[in-house]
């Protein structure tokens, strides 16, 4: 085998940069699509809305969009800059984001949140195709699991920084901003939010795009590239539970962070901004230790040669899940932000070890489709179905708003139940695809050379 050829200094300053702006620019994303769970209360008193039509502008608006239009952006990732792909989707988020502050009405605010979703659709498919073409396998999970610990930190911080400004603000209606002028507190969390992306889109046009690996031709023959979706028919059997198993962590993960500022409100009496505050510092700790946990011992699992590869360590991760259903469903706010932490900490886990244990299972040139599929059904099942369910649930099963926490320890419990159930029927044959290309995803690499 080709031996790595060792990256010199001014390849390993250019590879941090790209790291570095990657996960920031993750970071302000999930700033920006989760800062709007803080502001559940006021969107409820100024535009009327129950919880499931908030749920639907949490949700559906943000991840049908995003969702739909992963789908062409995965195959332009497989094809084109990817670095402009990712300053093209910042602009339209940021601008969405501040767009979320100036509607008038909740379908205008719906149209806002679908640019959110359109715009941050070009995020991740870019960014881990990045990444894979920058890392050895042997190290690529630790990579990935940093971009994880980026959404950790953004999905935490939204939260925080939401529940900081009302917090800062209270008492008051009003706030007067720069050029905006006096606006409503709420208007002026999305307006405030918003703006980074601006900054982090002009930093990003200095990231070098990586060299795209070559296909191996030692390993076993790998489908075309214009045969993804034959490759996903054939081999249905398995991309069916794992696609389904690593959507219902999707589920659980936003039904959790998007509607525990609520819980903390409604049943346990917190105010709007230090049930932010709380809810954000228990999601930040749990999901970074979770990710770096995936990334580390995925890592572990490959350089041994351990049967099943990162998907063992991504079972191991739906026991804290399960354990956290109970927690949440127990009486009492202790109870409720213990379950908190244990979620996130699955969800943080479960995200980081799933794109690594994606990527091992299939070739090289269908990354970015292979992704993009993951993030679709993730955002229309998860997403979309995890605000949607806690909100259905609360409102016609319980009938009792303030009950809205067993509603989140259901839809935790009955997801993280669901994905185990997938995990174990996929697993034999997630084990032969990672053999497969194995050696294809090596010898790949190895042709790119060392640039990690």
């Amino acid at each position: 085998m080709q031996q790595h050829r060792p990256a010199r200094r001014g390849e390993s300053l250019a590879l941090w940069y790209m790291m570095a702006l990657l996960a920031l620019a993750i970071i302000v994303s999930y700033l920006d699509r989760g800062v709007i769970a803080v502001l559940v209360p006021s969107l409820k008193r100024d535009f009327n809305l129950s919880d499931v039509d908030v749920s639907l502008v949490q949700g559906i608006a943000f991840s049908l969009p995003f969702a739909l239009a992963s789908l062409p952006v995965g195959r332009l990732v497989d094809h084109y800059s990817r670095r402009n792909i990712i300053v093209a989707g910042i602009v339209v988020w940021s601008l969405a984001t501040m767009l979320c502050g100036t509607s008038t009405s909740y379908w205008q605010l719906f149209a806002a949140r679908a640019g959110i979703g359109i715009g941050e659709a070009c995020l991740q498919p870019a960014a881990y195709s990045m990444i894979a073409d920058s890392f050895r396998a042997e190290r690529r999970g630790r990579a990935m699991s940093m971009l994880t610990v980026a959404t950790s930190i953004g999905g935490g911080a939204s939260a925080l920084l939401g529940g900081a400004l009302l917090t800062l603000w209270s008492g008051s209606e009003t706030v007067v901003l720069p050029l905006a002028g006096e606006v409503a507190t709420w208007r002026a969390v999305f307006l405030v939010v918003g703006l980074p992306g601006f900054v982090v889109a002009l930093l990003m046009l200095f990231v070098r795009e990586p060299a795209r690996q070559a296909q191996s031709t030692a390993a076993p023959a790998a489908p075309r590239t214009g045969d993804f979706a034959g490759h996903l028919r054939r081999n249905w059997r398995l991309f069916v539970p794992l696609y389904l198993a690593f959507s219902m962590v999707f589920f659980f993960s936003y039904a959790v962070g998007l509607w525990s500022p609520t819980v903390l409100a409604r049943t346990y009496g917190y105010s709007a901004g230090s049930a932010g505050m709380t809810a954000g510092s228990f999601q930040l700790v749990g999901s970074i230790s979770g990710a770096l946990l995936a990334g580390v011992f995925g890592d572990i699992m490959i350089a041994r040669d351990a049967r099943y590869g990162r998907l063992r360590v991504w079972m191991y991760g739906l026991l804290p899940a399960l354990v956290a259903g109970v927690f949440l469903a127990l009486p009492g706010a202790r109870f409720y932000v213990v379950g908190i932490g244990l979620a996130i900490f699955a969800s943080g886990l479960l995200t980081a070890a799933s794109f690594a244990t994606l990527y091992d299972a299939v070739p090289p040139n269908m990354r970015g489709r292979s992704l993009a599929v993951y993030l679709f059904l993730g955002n229309v099942l998860g997403f979309g179905g995890g605000t949607f369910g806690v909100a259905l649930i609360t409102e016609h099963v319980l009938s009792d708003p303030r009950q809205i926490n067993y509603a989140v320890a259901m839809a935790v419990g009955g997801a993280s139940l669901l994905a185990t159930v997938m995990g174990f029927a996929m697993r034999g044959r997630y084990e032969d695809a990672r053999l497969t290309y194995q050696q294809d995803n090596a010898g790949a690499t190895t042709a790119a050379g060392n640039r990690s």
